[in-house]
């Protein structure tokens, strides 16, 4: 292969344009191939009207892809924003929206020589090589290298031997490598090592493992409240306490604004009564709930601060509305879905591509369509107990299976239809449009979701509903006090600055 450094003839048609909600924008990267960045913006859009920052997110539902493959020409799920995927946790880590992933290496990986990049499942060795081509020859030539490095080549780079190279570029050992004696896959697994240390540093502001960056950060710590478990203590149990302290405040201080403002954002940095009584809602359950009175939203119970993510998996309902919407109200409810035995004994029928099975239909990973009542996204479902994908197995078993659930049907396979990851609600301003399908547009939009699903909940006409959903007892006089409390999440994320190594 040559000319890995020489400007392309024609760039990929799919970098030209950005697609959001509403309409198009000239692409960053038009005239170049399709890369990360491609769907995890940050930066590239600021001041621009309609768009502005992102936290490692799109502006679409879905993203285009290089090439249609398998009949897909857009990705089965919207760009979950990256910002905080690597958090400190208790439990295993998922990532991807129905946990295909447990790690970074793996998820890089399967991204670069997947469809995303352009790659069906039976050219993995082809992508593979081609990744390894493009380390073993650049040269350094690129206007980044030329800007950063001085024109140094990724070789001498991972080799790190060179006296040529900035103090700020020397890799660790355990990041170093000669990719001229190295064969191909140890290559990809160094590249991989290394996007994997990026992301892992793409944090929300803190300091000392402390919030910082948001009005309600800032409301936290005005009013001397809790902000973060003890050691050894539970999430839920800080969000109890937490929960009681704010009750107990007779005279809270508010986030005003004076002498602070956003930087990428047009609402005032401020916490009010307004957003108080959101938090309060936000963080108070109601046993039992049966009717909208309680003004309880129960949602720490999944978006326990001060992450705001459980980081494991629910069914709220957004596939079931996406499927009654194409196929009739009442149609997700009725959907046949197959046991394990049917499933496994027809992997290419339900299951997604793979290696093995390059040519499956991805049936029950897929957006639903008018008139096609087979496609429905079922989430967790196509990733649980699959053959195919054997990493994340045991992890998601210690969830799927935790204490205390019924597992005896099927390994528990039936308890993760139409189940997703719960996002971080961090910064929501800058990762819109919502859900795993990007069908809600505005955050008034996702709280009057959840008003209508738990009540469906309660009425036992949402399929696979949570168990949280029962003791959620909010209405539409909730709303503007949840949407002002999620909206003080917001804070100035960049990338200007992303720590090093």
């Amino acid at each position: 292969m040559t000319g890995i450094n020489q400007p392309l003839a024609a760039g990929d048609p799919v970098v030209a344009q950005v697609p959001t909600t509403s309409g198009s924008l000239p692409g960053p990267f038009a005239g170049q191939s399709i890369n990360c960045r491609s769907c995890h913006f940050v930066t590239e859009f600021e001041g621009v009207t309609g768009a502005g920052n992102r936290t490692y997110a799109d502006f679409t539902t879905r993203s285009p892809l290089p090439r249609s493959i398998n009949g897909f020409d857009h990705t089965p799920r919207n760009a979950e924003a990256m910002v905080g995927s690597f958090m400190p946790r208790p439990g295993p880590t998922f990532l991807h929206f129905d946990g295909e992933f447990v790690d970074a290496v793996s998820l890089v990986e399967g991204t670069l020589t997947g469809r995303n990049f352009g790659w069906s499942p039976d050219q993995q060795s082809q992508a593979i090589a081609h990744i390894a081509s493009v380390i073993r020859q650049d040269d350094g030539t690129s206007p980044l290298a030329m800007q950063r490095t001085g024109g140094l080549s990724y070789s001498t780079l991972l080799l790190g031997t060179s006296s040529k190279i900035p103090a700020q570029f020397q890799l660790p050992s355990g990041y170093q490598i000669d990719v001229q004696s190295a064969t191909d896959q140890q290559v990809l697994d160094a590249v991989a090592k290394l996007i994997q240390a990026y992301m892992e540093a793409l944090l929300f502001q803190q300091s000392n493992g402390i919030y910082t960056g948001s009005p309600y950060d800032s409301f936290l710590a005005m009013n001397l409240l809790p902000r973060a478990p003890n050691p050894g203590e539970a999430t839920a149990a800080y969000n109890q306490r937490l929960l009681q302290a704010i009750n107990a405040l007779k005279n809270p201080k508010f986030v005003t604004g004076a002498g602070k403002s956003f930087k990428y954002h047009s609402q005032p940095f401020v916490f009010g009564s307004t957003e108080l009584a959101g938090l309060k809602i936000f963080l108070s359950g109601a046993p039992g709930a049966t009717d909208g009175s309680r003004h309880a939203g129960n949602c720490a119970s999944c978006h326990p601060a001060p992450n705001f993510t459980d980081t494991v998996f629910h069914c709220t309902g957004v596939s079931q509305e996406e499927y009654d919407a194409a196929n009739g109200s009442g149609s997700f409810v009725n959907l046949s879905v197959p046991s394990l035995a049917q499933r496994n004994a027809n992997y290419n029928q339900y299951l997604p591509a793979t290696l093995n099975h390059p040519m499956a239909s991805e049936s029950f990973r897929h957006i639903a369509v008018a008139g096609q009542p087979q496609f429905a996204d079922l989430g967790l479902w196509n990733v649980y107990l699959n053959p195919d994908m054997p990493n994340p197995q045991s992890a998601l078993a210690s969830v799927v299976c935790a204490p205390g659930v019924d597992c005896s049907v099927d390994q528990g396979l039936a308890n993760t239809i139409a189940e997703f990851k719960t996002p971080n609600l961090r910064d929501l301003a800058d990762s819109n449009p919502y859900f795993h399908n990007g069908s809600k547009l505005t955050l008034q939009d996702v709280v009057n979701f959840y008003v209508v699903n738990s009540q469906l909940a309660r009425l036992g006409n949402l399929r696979n509903a949570p168990s949280q959903f029962q003791s959620m007892s909010i209405d539409q006089s909730d709303l503007n006090a949840l949407v002002a409390f999620l909206q003080s999440l917001t804070e100035d994320y960049d990338d200007q600055h992303p720590p090093l190594l």
